[in-house]
């Protein structure tokens, strides 16, 4: 089996691929909206559109690494999180309080199986 290496920039791939599993790097909201729902809504979004990019989608995540500002803010992300899954289709998940960019209150790193292989 190859593995491919999508998005390659100096440092590293912003998405490496291997026997049907995508392994992507963290992921911030694409702007620094004010409230964690604010930036987790324009954060999902952003993974969606990434997930299916690449031939996966939410449903297929396997794990997720989670990154928060402030551990304060756990309830809130939680119900953005909760919210954007299909019921049933929850994947693993670490969660930890992190020092992040400023202005970006969470950062969520991926691990998804592709739907097809094609």
């Amino acid at each position: 089996m190859e593995i491919i290496r999508h998005d390659m920039c100096k440092h590293f791939a912003r998405v490496t691929e291997y026997n049907g599993v995508l392994y992507f790097t963290g992921h911030i909201a694409a702007g620094k909206q004010p409230t964690m729902t604010e930036q987790m809504v324009a954060l999902t979004h952003r993974l969606d559109e990434l997930l299916e990019q690449f031939g996966s989608d939410k449903n297929h995540i396997l794990y997720a690494k989670i990154n928060i500002h402030d551990w304060s803010m756990f309830d809130e992300f939680n119900a953005v999180w909760d919210a954007w899954f299909d019921p049933g289709c929850m994947p693993a998940r670490t969660t930890a309080q992190s020092v992040l960019t400023d202005g970006y209150l969470v950062e969520i790193t991926l691990t998804a199986a592709k739907i097809s292989n094609n």
